[in-house]
């Protein structure tokens, strides 16, 4: 290792220095104020001596000798040459095979989202049809389902045919059911002996159509075949309670006896066409409306077709 003369430090790549042709002493190349790009074209320039400046009186020149700094080449710099010998065509090419190897590249990855597109929209048709037959086989099951209520609440009805009720009687202690309903019969003209049975309904209280009421209806059983004769007697004579002994002039009314769900059915279109039809009444077991006097008369069988009339007014509605 050689050390500098004038700083006594040492010479090497991190810090280059030179050789004096004349006395042999080192120097570094800061020291003599050369930079280490003046000391390389030094170094590779051919018959050039450098003397020190204490021996720049000497006549005989040496050999140079050098110690350089570590080279940093960069990868950019060694494709210089062949960047300045290529040729606008040559550019041309290479922008276009560029160009191609992304396109190719973008293809392939558009190509395998589109798969996957296509199999989740195969996989999402699979699932829509496996919901449409759900909910088909729902809808067969709902419609099997209201057939067999309404066939049911028909064989429940059928069996109230001989049945009437009388309602707006208030209810009192030690109260005998079968004189108030004799006198009932009289009022209205009709044959006491057609009463086989009478007894106060039970209050249900999930039936909204008996929401709070005052008293229960009284229950008359009559015997086959004269249900409609009395019911229509009835419509022509106003009864009050005091025609059964009672205070005051509320008004006493009969009216057919009805299954549970059938008076929830009657109460139910009450309350959503009440607005759009004048009249709504059950008639054997059937809730019927009617609009104007001159509309027809349809018939409301389940609470399904409550809905379809429903909508249908609604659309009748917008239009």
């Amino acid at each position: 290792m050689v050390k500098c003369v004038k700083c006594s430090k040492l010479i090497n790549q991190k810090n280059p220095g030179l050789q004096c042709n004349t006395c042999d002493k080192w120097y570094h190349a800061s020291c003599v104020a050369m930079t280490n790009e003046q000391l390389n074209t030094l170094s590779k320039t051919d018959s050039v001596d450098w003397i020190c400046k204490s021996c720049s009186g000497q006549q005989k020149p040496k050999r140079l000798s050098c110690i350089l700094p570590k080279e940093d080449v960069s990868e950019f710099q060694n494709l210089e040459p062949m960047a300045n010998n290529l040729t606008k065509k040559d550019i041309l090419d290479l922008k276009s095979q560029l160009i191609e190897v992304i396109r190719e590249e973008l293809q392939r990855t558009l190509q395998f989202y589109s798969d996957k597109i296509d199999e989740y929209e195969c996989k999402l048709k699979v699932q829509e049809n496996c919901t449409k037959q759900l909910e088909n086989k729902y809808k067969n099951l709902n419609l099997k389902y209201e057939s067999l209520e309404m066939k049911l609440n028909t064989i429940q009805q059928g069996q109230l045919a001989n049945n009437i009720e009388i309602c707006g009687v208030k209810e009192v202690e030690q109260e005998d059911i079968m004189k108030i309903t004799k006198d009932i019969a009289t009022k209205i003209h009709q044959n006491t002996s057609d009463i086989v049975k009478c007894y106060r309904k039970k209050k249900s209280k999930g039936n909204p159509s008996q929401k709070k009421p005052e008293s229960s209806a009284i229950v008359v059983l009559l015997r086959e075949g004269v249900r409609d004769a009395w019911l229509r007697a009835a419509k022509d004579v106003s009864l009050t309670v005091q025609d059964v002994g009672g205070n005051g002039r509320d008004r006493i009314y009969l009216r057919e006896s009805l299954t549970p769900s059938t008076a929830f059915l009657l109460w139910k279109t009450k309350e959503q066409l009440k607005e759009h039809y004048k009249y709504i009444w059950c008639k054997n077991g059937s809730v019927l409306i009617r609009k104007a006097d001159n509309e027809k008369i349809s018939a409301v069988k389940s609470v399904s077709d409550l809905i379809k009339v429903k909508s249908t007014l609604t659309t009748e509605l917008c239009e």
